[in-house]
């Protein structure tokens, strides 16, 4: 029988997240690791230019030796169609720069818009996201998470996701049984 649980995290260097991380998967346990980072990639062991906290997450299997997969779908990107190149790069610049300001807790809640924004850095980082991400390119890639992780899934056991925060109902909605593991650097 497959057991599920869900972390979801930000996109982020940091190295609370990765320490976080780490402790909550090691208890956790997990039989399975399934990681947002192209399966191709994971089994090639070619990961270094993954997002920074699936990178931790797939070398703290490799120390342990728990199988790892990865779920992350092909496809467009979720930035908004229409968009100048020129634009795109100066929003993830600001992104960048309004993300260094604030905690992990906190991007993690603005980008899955799970709360308003509280303070002035809040309330740009919000108006960033609307106007960088498209909500409906976001759901299909939410729709390929959900199809990446069943077809690597192993078919017992405990089997722990990693996945953007923003993702995280969405995908424990999807899975049979699956519970969302909280924590202050998780959805």
């Amino acid at each position: 029988m497959q057991h599920f649980f869900i972390i979801g995290t930000a996109h982020l260097d940091n190295a609370e997240l990765f320490r976080a991380l780490e402790s909550a998967l090691d208890q956790a346990k997990p039989d399975q690791l399934i990681l947002e980072i192209p399966d191709s990639a994971v089994l090639r062991g070619d990961v270094a230019y993954q997002k920074p906290e699936m990178v931790c997450a797939y070398r703290w299997a490799q120390r342990r030796g728990t199988p790892v997969r990865g779920h992350e779908p092909s496809g467009p990107p979720i930035l908004r169609s229409g968009l100048r190149p020129e634009r795109a790069g100066e929003l993830i610049e600001a992104m960048d720069r309004l993300i260094a300001d604030l905690s992990v807790r906190a991007t993690i809640d603005l980008f899955c818009a799970r709360r308003e924004p509280a303070t002035n850095t809040e309330e740009q980082l919000r108006a960033v996201i609307i106007e960088l991400i498209d909500p409906i390119q976001a759901a299909n890639r939410t729709t390929g998470v959900i199809e990446g992780v069943r077809a690597v899934a192993a078919s017992t056991g405990k089997i722990v996701v990693v996945c953007g925060g923003a993702h995280v109902s969405h995908v424990a909605d999807a899975l049979p049984g699956a519970r969302i593991i909280h924590g202050d650097y998780f959805f």
